[in-house]
């Protein structure tokens, strides 16, 4: 039941963010953020608190294999093969827990293939420590120049992550105890990790 439970989850997930972009001419694209409004858009999304969690190294680590859902053509194509299976993070739903596979494969019998075939899995270090001021968790996801470190919101929520000298940052709105996504942001960063240009993508009007 417990893999009955993983699938429904995360395809809820997806469909959620899908639901944004219901028709074509509703799918946002990235525009370049002038020069004028760059203080006031990184002010927005407390980037003085991101940049603190990206300074810091996190080596104490825990392996974890967890799935892994990319997102949907319907979706912005982000930086590093960003999967949307992470864009919250809860480890009892997500990660793959293979204890009781025999039971759930019985239990899931009938489902359909697509449902069997949602995503794969893939192992991530989870860091031991929280990041700074967010106090959130931390995952490493691959390794070597193509690693995305990714840090989340004590809620779950993904706040950003970095791949490379670039960075993603999530713009959450809460309303009625529900947290909806509304924009993205896409920055290049310097040698010390202070933005040096960017994109903003918005989901709302």
């Amino acid at each position: 039941m417990k893999r009955i439970r993983t699938i429904l989850i995360v395809l809820s997930l997806i469909v959620s963010y899908q639901g944004i972009f219901s028709s074509p001419d509703a799918v946002p694209s990235f525009k370049n953020i002038p020069k004028a409004k760059f203080s006031g858009k990184l002010k927005s999304v407390a980037y003085a608190s991101v940049r603190s969690t990206l300074l810091k190294d996190y080596k104490d680590t825990e392996q974890k294999e967890i799935r892994y859902v990319p997102c949907s053509d319907d979706f912005p194509k982000l930086i590093g093969d960003f999967p949307c299976s992470l864009l919250s993070w809860d480890g009892d739903i997500i990660e793959a827990n293979e204890t009781n596979a025999s039971a759930d494969a019985a239990s899931v019998e009938g489902e359909s293939s697509e449902e069997h075939d949602l995503g794969g899995k893939v192992s991530v270090q989870i860091s031991k420590t929280k990041s700074p001021n967010q106090n959130g968790k931390v995952l490493l996801l691959g390794e070597g120049e193509d690693m995305l470190r990714l840090f989340y919101f004590p809620n779950g929520n993904i706040s950003h992550y970095q791949f490379r000298d670039e960075v993603i940052v999530f713009r959450w709105a809460s309303e009625k105890e529900t947290q909806t996504l509304v924009g993205i942001f896409h920055l290049k960063l310097n040698s010390e990790l202070f933005p040096i240009s960017g994109k903003e993508l918005s989901f709302t009007p």
